[in-house]
């Protein structure tokens, strides 16, 4: 890797890959932290599942294009926030090309030598010790986009929503993962309960799936659905999604487990949260968190409740929190 002299600029630089949620984090931090930012977004080789210690500081992982992005910046950046694994050695060679004048704020475990990074953002139920490490910030679940206007300003985008003078009630749906099953039982279950639980409130049900949601899950949900309810399915709609929208305009969440970041973001919102979790929906890590929500009231646990009540939750402010720590 060759030293450069190009000129530090006083800007953050996000390095983004196509997980929405890794994104969401660093470019929410970035809005928070209030300097001026640019995300370049990477694409990895076949090479992109092999351990960091592979890496250290290289490009290696990188496709041929993200590499020539990384390669040819006019400048370099005062800041940069990397989230996710895979972009933290990418993080730490702009770094060795700035000379150590770029500072790096490394969202998620690099899976590196933590002391290479200036600051390292876990959450808490990854169970690593502050004390053990003093340049790292442990939080509450993920950081999140979720800011009042924000949320005004996406419900101006579906007027349709806005109209709506009953209860609303979201049911956000997440899916399986290497870790994780989420079962069709599981989601004709989920479905049949919020159904219900908006017949009984008299309330219309906004329910929203994501990409890990597959075909089958989609279909057992829309199977054991009844009353007044809307489906928009992640597939249909990512081009115009209606998520922060339906944030914006829900009275109730309904959550399934597995999701650490629409919790989250859920619970940023101020407003009552209900996570369903069953069977092995969630991982033991998950559970942790959950049970840190429920303790601290920032949510509950959806288990037969007849109707689902504000109990006037604690809102959930680790992106504003955090960014204060770093400034």
């Amino acid at each position: 890797m060759e030293i450069t002299d190009k000129k530090i600029q006083n800007e953050i630089l996000i390095l983004a890959d196509k997980r929405p949620g890794t994104a969401a984090q660093a470019i929410g931090l970035a809005e928070e932290i209030g300097i001026s930012y640019k995300i370049i977004n990477l694409d990895y080789g076949f090479l992109s599942s092999l351990p960091n210690i592979f890496f250290s500081s290289s490009l290696l992982r990188l496709t041929n294009d993200s590499k020539k992005k990384i390669l040819e910046l006019e400048h370099l950046s005062s800041l940069v926030i990397s989230a996710g694994r895979r972009s933290a050695p990418i993080a730490l060679n702009l770094k060795k090309q700035s000379k150590n004048q770029t500072k790096i704020i490394q969202i998620m475990n690099p899976n590196l030598d933590f002391k290479k990074f200036d600051f390292v953002i876990l959450p808490r139920h990854d169970e690593v010790s502050e004390e053990k490490f003093p340049n790292l910030i442990t939080t509450i679940g993920a950081l999140s986009r979720v800011d009042e206007k924000r949320l005004e300003n996406e419900l101006e985008k579906f007027p349709e929503l806005k109209k709506i003078t009953k209860t609303k009630i979201a049911l956000l749906v997440g899916g399986s993962s290497n870790k994780t099953k989420f079962t069709t039982e599981s989601a004709k279950k989920l479905a049949k309960i919020s159904s219900d639980l908006a017949k009984k409130m008299n309330a219309t049900l906004l329910i929203l799936n994501s990409r890990r949601t597959d075909e089958e899950l989609n279909k057992a949900l829309k199977s054991s659905l009844s009353g007044d309810f809307q489906f928009f399915d992640w597939e249909e709609v990512k081009e115009k999604n209606p998520y922060f929208a339906i944030l914006s305009a829900a009275d109730f969440f309904v959550i399934t487990g597995d999701s650490v970041s629409m919790i989250s973001e859920c619970c940023s919102t101020g407003k009552s949260v209900y996570i369903f979790d069953e069977a092995e929906i969630s991982s033991a890590k998950h559970r942790l968190f959950h049970r840190e929500l429920v303790g601290q009231n920032y949510a509950r646990k959806l288990c037969g409740n007849l109707v689902l009540e504000d109990f006037l939750p604690k809102k959930l402010c680790e992106t504003k929190r955090v960014a204060k720590l770093i400034k």
